[in-house]
C-alpha cells in the first residue's frame, strides 16, 4: 500500500487550514463586538463626566395642573431629558415620561400636564445615571 498522493496531501493541507482560518475569524469577530461595545459605553459613561444642567426657571399652575420647568445645559454635552419624577407627601410616586434633548450650551423649556398639587420634591433624570436635577414644590410655586 502506498502513501498519500502529492495532489490529494495538499488538497487535506489546504482544507485543515482554511477550517483553522475560520475558526479564528469567528472568534476575531466576536472578540472585537464585544469590545467595541465596550469602547461605546465607556465614552457615553466619560461624556457623562462632563454634563450638568440647571433649573433656570419653574412655575407651577394650580388651575391648570401644569408644571412648566426651563432647564439650561451649562456644559457641552447633549444630555437626554428622561422622565420627572414627583414625589408626594403620602410617600406616593409619580412618573412623567419626558424624552425631550437638552443640547450642550442650550436652555430648553418642557411643559408637563396633569401634575397635583402640592408635590414636595421633582427629580428630574437625564440618560447618564450621575446627572439629575432635584427641586422642590416652594422652588416652583414662589
Amino acid at each position: 500500500m502506498k502513501g498519500l498522493s502529492p495532489l490529494i496531501a495538499a488538497v487535506i493541507l489546504i482544507a485543515v487550514t482554511m477550517g483553522i482560518a475560520g475558526v479564528l475569524a469567528l472568534w476575531a469577530t466576536g472578540f472585537m463586538k464585544s469590545k467595541l461595545s465596550e469602547s461605546e459605553n465607556v465614552t457615553v459613561q466619560t461624556s457623562c463626566l462632563a454634563a450638568e444642567f440647571t433649573l433656570r426657571y419653574g412655575k407651577y399652575d394650580k388651575g391648570k395642573r401644569s408644571l412648566y420647568l426651563v432647564l439650561d445645559n451649562t456644559k457641552n454635552v447633549d444630555l437626554q431629558i428622561t422622565n420627572l419624577y414627583l414625589i408626594y407627601p403620602n410617600n406616593r410616586l409619580e412618573t412623567k415620561t419626558i424624552n425631550e434633548t437638552l443640547k450642550g450650551g442650550e436652555m430648553l423649556a418642557i411643559n408637563v400636564d396633569d401634575v397635583d398639587d402640592n408635590f414636595t420634591k421633582g427629580t428630574i433624570k437625564t440618560n447618564c445615571p450621575e446627572v439629575s436635577l432635584d427641586f422642590t414644590y416652594s422652588q416652583v410655586t414662589s
